[in-house]
């Protein structure tokens, strides 16, 4: 094995990376990024989706380490990243059919469910947020409310456009899973109920 890991092939920093070295894991995440996020913007382009998703796909390959069997690291990134874009793409044209279809007259019942539960989605937002660390939430709330992009969060708070990218990576992966729980009883209720 070689001694620099940036000389290293694929495979021998996947065996690294398996073994938990976060070098390894830096070397495939400076490999690959600017590829994949290309690969990512032909398919979608706007730069906070394809930043997000390819963040996601890392942070998979993170979490997934010891058990990731695959015979090119390249190959694999490449698809991950590709299936979830379009999958990000399908749910974006389904989003766009629901917006411009025709909308059916809306009761007073329906106002006030709705109204209910949008508070309660806003109160479990904001108790997801309180949860992350300050930092995480610092950056999660400059990059979502403010706008700003992770360039200009990086030099307002003097850090790296990567840490920048993992925190929210980290942070929105938090709100998801928090928020999963309702969102799918939501779903599960209105289409009992309907």
């Amino acid at each position: 094995m070689r001694n620099n890991i940036g000389d290293m092939t694929d495979l021998e920093l996947l065996n690294l990376l398996k073994q938990g070295s976060q070098k390894a894991f830096v070397d495939i995440y400076d490999r690959y990024w600017s590829e994949l996020y290309r690969c990512a913007f032909k398919i979608y382009p706007n730069q906070e989706t394809c930043e997000d998703i390819i963040h996601d796909v890392f942070l998979y390959v993170w979490n997934k380490r010891d058990s990731i069997l695959v015979k090119s690291l390249k190959d694999y990134l490449y698809i991950a990243v590709k299936n979830r874009m379009l999958n990000e793409l399908r749910s974006e044209k389904s989003l766009l059919k629901a917006v411009n279809a025709q909308p059916e007259p809306i009761s007073s019942e329906t106002l006030i469910e709705d109204e209910l539960n949008s508070k309660e989605l806003n109160k479990l937002y904001d108790l997801a947020l309180a949860d992350l660390p300050e930092r995480c939430r610092t950056i999660l709330l400059m990059s979502r409310k403010e706008h700003l992009s992770h360039k200009e969060i990086a030099d307002r708070l003097n850090i790296t456009t990567k840490t920048v990218e993992n925190q929210i990576t980290i942070g929105l992966r938090h709100v998801r899973i928090k928020l999963g729980d309702f969102l799918i009883l939501s779903g599960i209720l209105y289409s009992f109920f309907k």
